[in-house]
Parts: structure tokens; C-alpha cells; sequence
């Protein structure tokens, strides 16, 4: 109970903010599309976790996931310019010289909410569109634009050691984190 009415709440400020006015019918609104949206979420959060956050040790954890968040969204905008810079030089270059490919892309992590949110990070990179999940969700199929071996394992390695990393960190299972 207390987590969903936190988490509406920060809905509510984010839609208010984004509005440009703090207003009681705007905020009132916020709330009600905010708690739509938690409400509608709801699948995606563990049961229990209100329980837990609501002991000291579950609060750090909370403070802990927080940090981490905001480390995979950092480790993302790091990603998203790094490779926006290298689209935007391989598209000026006089002579295109790019070698794209289909790389199968193996799993580290393991829930619905990781392999999503890994699956979206990916394809909002610049040169790169996750294509499929294997069905026993064991790996991804990815487009790579740049592609410079024959099995791809230079583009595995680059969203291994970046991204795959910081969401099992930031939305992985709470005993992993």
C-alpha cells in the first residue's frame, strides 16, 4: 500500500513538472493517471515488496535500487551518444563501409522485467534493433550495424559489459542485487 501510493505520488509530481503547473486540478489528475498507470504496472513489481520496504533493511534496499537506476540510465545516455556519434560518422564518411549483421545474443539475466527492459535499451541505441527473444528466453537476436567478426562477438561483449550489466543490477531478483 505505502509503495503504491509512492510510487503514484512521484507520478504525479513527474506529470505535474512536465506540465508546467502544479495546479489542484492538474495535480488531481496526475494522481488519477498515475495511479491508472500503477495500478496497471502492478504485475511487473514483486509481492511482498511493501513489506519489505517497510523494515530498515528493505529501505536500504530501496535507496540501493534507486542508486542503481540512476547508474543504468547514466551507462545509457553514455551509450546513446557514444553510438549516435558513431552512426552519425559511418552515415558522413564519402565511401559507407558497414558491415551489419544478425547476432544471437546470449542471456545473463533471467526475469520478464530484465530481458524487457535489456530488449528496449538495445534497440533505442543508435545502430543496433533487438529483433526476437528465443523462446525459452535463453537469448536475443539482435541487428547489428556494425558487425566485424564473423559471429559478432565484439557487439555481445559491448552490451554485456555496458548495459546487461546495470539492469540485472538496477531490476534484477533482490537477492541478486
Amino acid at each position: 500500500m505505502i509503495a503504491t501510493l509512492l510510487r503514484t505520488l512521484v507520478l504525479t509530481l513527474i506529470w505535474a513538472a512536465l506540465q508546467g503547473s502544479f495546479s489542484v486540478g492538474n495535480l488531481l489528475f496526475g494522481f488519477a493517471l498515475g495511479l491508472g498507470i500503477v495500478l496497471f504496472a502492478r504485475p511487473l513489481f514483486p509481492t511482498g515488496a511493501s513489506d519489505a520496504e517497510a523494515e530498515p533493511a528493505g529501505r536500504f534496499h530501496l535507496v540501493r535500487r534507486v542508486w542503481r537506476f540512476g547508474i543504468l540510465v547514466l551507462v545509457f545516455i553514455r551509450e546513446l551518444v557514444i553510438s549516435s556519434v558513431q552512426v552519425a560518422a559511418a552515415i558522413i564518411r564519402p565511401r559507407l563501409q558497414i558491415r551489419s549483421g544478425i547476432v544471437e545474443y546470449p542471456l545473463d539475466v533471467t526475469t520478464d522485467l530484465e530481458i524487457t527492459a535489456l530488449a528496449n535499451l538495445i534497440t533505442l541505441t543508435p545502430g543496433t534493433m533487438t529483433l526476437d527473444v528465443h523462446p525459452d528466453q535463453t537469448c536475443l537476436y539482435v541487428h547489428s550495424m556494425a558487425v566485424e567478426s564473423e559471429d559478432g562477438q565484439e557487439v555481445v561483449d559491448e552490451i554485456k559489459r555496458s548495459l546487461e550489466k546495470h539492469v540485472h543490477r538496477a531490476l534484477g531478483p533482490r537477492d541478486a542485487a
